[in-house]
């Protein structure tokens, strides 16, 4: 088995709230469970605890902002309990890899629907996951599409369709007056 260095550690730290708590409580025991070599062990006890979830919360908050702009109405709607609730769900993990951010959106707002589902703007959580997916064409009808121009919700279809070079683009067609 090959030993961790200390970055990758830290790494893990950092993405993995219950590994922080169980670092804060037994610092030596993470690290052997984290399997990391001996001539970084004693960097890594070195680091405060509180230090390291100071670094993550930094973190959290870049995630939140870009969960924020792919989200945006579902986090007005949850006004003040829209941080509070990313950081008790985002410190549980991190996606990877490409379109993280989107996984990150698609994910909390899968959170938001079980426990709080009047938050969730639909035709937002429609856009994330048709950017996850491959799909060349999206239909949605909705209750709630956003009406700028009446300041209101309205009836109406959201239309989705990914592009064969340029990405995907969204049209609205609203029913009604």
């Amino acid at each position: 088995m090959n030993a961790t260095d200390l970055i990758t550690a830290t790494g893990r730290l950092l993405r993995d709230g219950k590994l922080r708590d169980a670092f804060a409580v037994a610092p030596a025991a993470v690290a052997g469970e984290l399997g990391v070599r001996e001539a970084d062990q004693s960097m890594l006890l070195a680091l405060a605890p509180a230090d390291l979830e100071a670094q993550a919360r930094v973190l959290l908050r870049k995630r939140f902002g870009l969960v924020r702009r792919l989200l945006p109405m579902t986090c007005a709607r949850l006004g003040d309990q829209a941080w509070p609730a990313f950081f008790a769900w985002g410190r549980e993990g991190w996606p990877e890899g490409e379109e993280a951010g989107y996984r990150d959106a698609d994910e909390y707002a899968q959170r938001l629907a079980a426990n709080r589902p009047e938050a969730i703007c639909r035709p937002e959580w429609n856009r994330v996951r048709f950017a996850l997916g491959s799909r060349r064409l999206a239909l949605h009808w909705l209750r709630e599409l956003p009406n700028s121009v009446h300041r209101r919700s309205r009836w109406g279809c959201q239309i989705l369709v990914r592009g064969r070079v340029e990405g995907w683009h969204e049209f609205v067609v609203f029913l009604g007056l």
